[in-house]
């Protein structure tokens, strides 16, 4: 099978993802070429990228609207390539807004499209699961919740359980890393993890760092920030002004620095599921500019904002949204639980309790299997 096919993330996580799966496919199927837009993990799979992750991350209407000309250029390019005929397939991940539209323009071309780590439409914009319908051959989503609910639409899916699994490794020992990372053997140890794009970080980071800093008032605390592969070093660093040198950064070591941390402050997102599977206890933080913050409440059909708590169907992580997000109460939530080795017994039983029912290893490998054995047919 001498396939040729298109893929598309926009996002730090997508790109995780996609790297994985750009390598069980061209392990499946030797000599396929695979195109698209992806970042540094897919071009290390052997994907040929139109334009990287970096270029295209935005947040929030207000965002997209002021860069709208640079993405209206890279989907007309794109859409000009579906519709050549050049592609066996399109591949898409997460980034619905963009994504859906060329989904769209493949359904007409009549080229598969197979839809990995799908947007959360159960969550919100359900209004989309009639395109979905129509334009989608396949949905391989990564929650057990989700299948049974596609389905019930009418809608091709198949849980192939979260990619994330395969990513935790403790690579070294706990005292190792903290070593590492210049924590004292009796210090606490709090991990900030204030998003993948350079708004998100200069929204949140500045609140998260305030918080850090009362939090150290009362207790001895060493701070670790957590900064993403997709952004420079530099850009965190001038957030930071610490003369007693309490506060480290580290680079593209997500996984290490939960397994460090004792207590992590975390952007709602992907990095949630992260510290779940590590099993780190966390607050849930989030902010976005107010028109956004806005249109989302209006659209959304969930009650928990953190996906740990929407599949626990319970609020066990304790969530600070938009106004909520404030350095007093960060630190007071923090501190709670720092103090308090019951509280973080009770939410690590159930972080355990989630990972378990994101399914077993392997996911990208089936959802590798499962878009060869559609193209076969």
């Amino acid at each position: 099978m001498n396939k040729r096919i298109l893929l598309i993330t926009g996002e730090e996580s997508g790109d995780v993802y996609a790297g994985k799966l750009i390598h069980h496919l061209t392990k499946m199927l030797p000599g396929v070429e695979i195109d698209g837009i992806g970042g540094p993990r897919c071009r290390t799979a052997g994907m040929n990228t139109f334009f990287d992750i970096s270029q295209m991350a935005s947040i929030g209407v207000a965002s997209m609207l002021r860069r709208l000309r640079f993405f209206l250029m890279v989907l007309g390019e794109i859409k000009n390539r579906v519709s050549d005929g050049n592609y066996d397939a399109v591949i898409l991940i997460d980034y619905p807004d963009f994504n859906m539209r060329v989904a769209k323009t493949a359904n007409v071309a009549g080229i598969p499209v197979y839809y990995y780590v799908c947007p959360q439409f159960w969550a919100w914009r359900r209004y989309r699961l009639r395109a979905v319908r129509k334009y989608i051959d396949q949905m391989l989503v990564v929650f057990p919740f989700e299948e049974d609910y596609y389905l019930r639409h009418g809608i091709n899916a198949k849980f192939v359980g979260h990619p994330l699994c395969d990513e935790f490794e403790q690579i070294q020992d706990r005292d190792s890393l903290r070593q590492q990372f210049g924590a004292e053997p009796s210090q606490t140890v709090l991990g900030l993890f204030p998003g993948s794009r350079q708004s998100e970080i200069n929204r949140m980071l500045p609140l998260m760092l305030k918080a850090a800093k009362l939090i150290q008032h009362q207790k001895k605390v060493k701070v670790l920030i957590a900064c993403p592969r997709s952004i420079d070093l530099k850009f965190i660093q001038n957030h930071i002004n610490d003369p007693e040198e309490t506060i480290s950064i580290a680079h593209d070591r997500s996984w290490e620095v939960m397994s460090a941390c004792d207590y992590l402050i975390c952007k709602s997102g992907t990095s949630t599921l992260q510290a779940t599977i590590s099993g780190c206890p966390m607050q849930i933080v989030y902010k976005s500019d107010l028109f956004s913050y806005i249109l989302a409440k209006s659209l959304v059909y969930i009650k928990y904002s953190g996906l740990p708590n929407l599949l626990a169907s319970k609020e066990f992580i304790p969530e600070l949204l938009q106004w909520n997000m404030t350095p007093k109460a960060m630190a007071n939530v923090a501190l709670d639980y720092l103090s308090d080795p019951k509280k973080m017994y009770v939410m690590k039983e159930n972080l355990e309790k989630v990972k378990r029912s994101l399914g077993k290893s392997g996911a990208s490998e089936r959802a590798a299997l499962n878009i060869i054995e559609h193209l076969k047919k």
